[in-house]
């Protein structure tokens, strides 16, 4: 992998979108360019105030009005309002961490919070390799799933989640290093 220097690289043709319509934000004109090279346009709300947006953030729907809408749901504190959503997707929220948690299982792994609470239970709250206690540390609980059929396979400390991922999930190389260490663990350095 090569990274070219910017007079080399090919840009992209710009879109044109001007006219279009993007939730909230109207596009008007061409604005400029950030400093990454990613186009900008000058863009109306429908509150009235224009706003300048990115062509990527107009087109994924990352900015939707010049943020009067977050100043409608958040208030002009931004801090949480229990009328928005069900809330716990609010950093306020004092169970934002658990919702975000549960909300990366399931997008990553598929996996829902009851199956992932049977796991804990099957495995008495412990890493399935070393027996490790969950929740000495702060994030020391690692799903573990196999990279080629992306299948969830146990709870594992942070430490065997590693190891599995420096050996590649090779088994012969695990075996390798066992046999090394079963030989050579008497041995002293000097």
């Amino acid at each position: 992998f090569q990274i070219l220097p910017s007079s080399l690289r090919v840009m992209s043709k710009a879109l044109n979108l001007i006219g279009m319509k993007y939730n909230s934000l109207t596009v008007l004109s061409k604005h400029g360019k950030t400093n990454a090279g990613q186009y900008t346009y000058l863009c109306k709300c429908d509150c009235g105030k224009t706003t300048v947006g990115r062509t990527s953030d107009l087109r994924n729907g990352h900015q939707k009005s010049c943020g009067c809408l977050a100043e409608k749901f958040f208030g002009k504190t931004r801090k949480y309002q229990p009328a928005f959503k069900h809330g716990l997707s609010l950093k306020g929220h004092p169970e934002h961490k658990r919702y975000q948690r549960e909300c990366f299982d399931r997008t990553r792994y598929n996996l829902e919070p009851d199956e992932k609470a049977k796991m804990i239970a099957t495995q008495k709250n412990q890493c399935a390799i070393c027996g490790y206690s969950f929740g000495q540390k702060k994030g020391d609980m690692k799903v573990d799933h196999c990279h080629k059929t992306r299948t969830v396979r146990g709870l594992l400390c942070d430490h065997c989640n590693r190891g599995l991922g420096f050996f590649r999930e090779n088994i012969e190389s695990l075996k390798s290093a066992i046999a090394y260490l079963e030989k050579n663990n008497t041995m002293l350095v000097s």
